[in-house]
């Protein structure tokens, strides 16, 4: 597999009312999905909304894929997806993850016909708490 990363976009740093609170473990959501449809060749984009109260959240982001139609297109890593270490671990951090997955290495489905898929993502922070899974819809990725 080729090396991928994760662009740590901007870190934003809410400063509202008091309304935001942040979680000792580290959490990720799902803010949007480049499409529900995959083309032959095309790559598929994930953002996600990374939050931390302490901002002790660790470099690795884990990555799940799981499909319907073809068990040899599923995976499960971590060394792929990696936040740059110069990103700023502050108090109550607030961030934006974007992942993307190539067709030609990580979507394109290893049976020969269109497979779905799902993607599920957690990680930990120093102290070894563990963030929920996020986990997209349905992605149909065509073959």
């Amino acid at each position: 597999m080729t090396k991928r990363f994760i662009a740590l976009l901007l870190p934003l740093f809410l400063f509202s009312c008091g309304k935001e609170t942040f979680q000792s473990k580290p959490q990720l959501k799902i803010k949007s999905v480049s499409g529900s449809v995959v083309p032959i060749g095309s790559d598929l984009q994930i953002r996600m909304r990374l939050t931390d109260k302490e901002g002790d959240f660790v470099d690795t982001i884990w990555v799940k894929k799981s499909t319907t139609r073809c068990a040899q297109s599923n995976f499960v890593d971590s060394f792929l997806y990696r936040i740059p270490v110069e990103t700023p671990r502050t108090t109550n951090f607030d961030g934006e993850v974007l992942i993307t997955f190539s067709y030609a290495i990580e979507l394109q489905p290893r049976c020969n016909r269109n497979d779905t898929a799902t993607f599920s993502f957690w990680m930990k922070d120093a102290k070894g708490n563990k963030s929920d899974t996020a986990k997209t819809q349905s992605i149909i990725i065509l073959r």
